[in-house]
């Protein structure tokens, strides 16, 4: 039996009990089979911003009766979560693990970025943080950075590629685990995958499927670094950015048929 080197791993996200932790539920289960050693998860504020600023683009994004529906559904998690039903906020699931768990206010942060070179971890790993890494937090793993995107890229750059994908009709959803540099979903392609959009889709249901795939794709990422099997390529095909979409482009999704919830 060969025994692998066991790889050291920062992550870095932010919390959510609908999507983030889709992702967690099935990464570190598999990250923990495989011993591979997480050795922190930091989370930073959604969005990054404030609890009012989260919650007026919520509800513009959703509109009054899915933002009801999305309300009721957080409380219904919150307390499973909180009563041990089930598993919906990471600081359990890293509890569940023995995973240590910190929150922070900036990951750029000098003592931040110190703590983490006294960890020394080969690889960090960012899950939909909100945060551009700048050049010293880059430098810091022994391997590098990488992030997963639910996209193909270079196509669907920036923010809820998802809803764009849908939006733009497409047949299949793209997901991508890259190379981290100073600029947003850029860097080399360690693997991709696609998976099909299907009629009955919501936007939340392919979001959760994305985010599913996607912890199985960065343990397949994980896996090649830690083999030495890995071979960058560059991004190919149409490259596109969209930013977070406005009332108006959620109007258009509706109105071409797309359910949110």
């Amino acid at each position: 039996m060969i025994e692998h080197k066991r790889l050291r791993v920062v992550i870095v996200t932010q919390d959510d009990p609908f999507y983030i932790c889709e992702f967690f539920k099935t990464f570190l289960e598999k990250a923990v089979a495989l011993k591979i050693d997480i050795q922190l998860i930091a989370i930073l504020r959604p969005f990054n911003e404030s609890f009012l600023s989260l919650i007026k683009r919520v509800f513009l994004f959703y509109g009054l009766v899915d933002f009801t529906r999305l309300g009721v559904r957080y409380v219904v998690l919150r307390m499973f979560d909180k009563i041990g039903i089930s598993t919906y906020s990471l600081r359990n699931l890293a509890s569940y693990y023995d995973i240590q768990f910190k929150e922070i206010r900036d990951v750029n942060d000098t003592n931040f970025i110190s703590y983490i070179k006294f960890l020394s971890p080969d690889v960090i790993l960012s899950v939909s943080a909100p945060q551009i890494f700048k050049e010293e937090l880059l430098s810091v793993p022994t391997w590098g950075c990488i992030n997963v995107h639910s996209s193909r890229l270079p196509k669907y750059r920036g923010m809820m590629p998802n809803f764009w994908a849908m939006y733009h009709g497409d047949s299949m959803a793209g997901i991508t685990v890259h190379t981290m540099d100073t600029q947003i979903d850029k860097g080399k392609i360690i693997v991709q995958k696609e998976i099909p959009i299907y009629h009955s889709d919501s936007l939340d249901s392919l979001i959760k499927r994305s985010k599913r795939e996607g912890a199985k794709l960065v343990i397949q990422a994980l896996e090649m670094i830690r083999d030495g099997r890995v071979k960058l390529k560059d991004y190919r095909g149409e490259e596109s950015y969209f930013s977070f979409p406005e009332r108006r482009h959620v109007k258009e999704f509706r109105k071409r048929g797309y359910r949110l919830l």
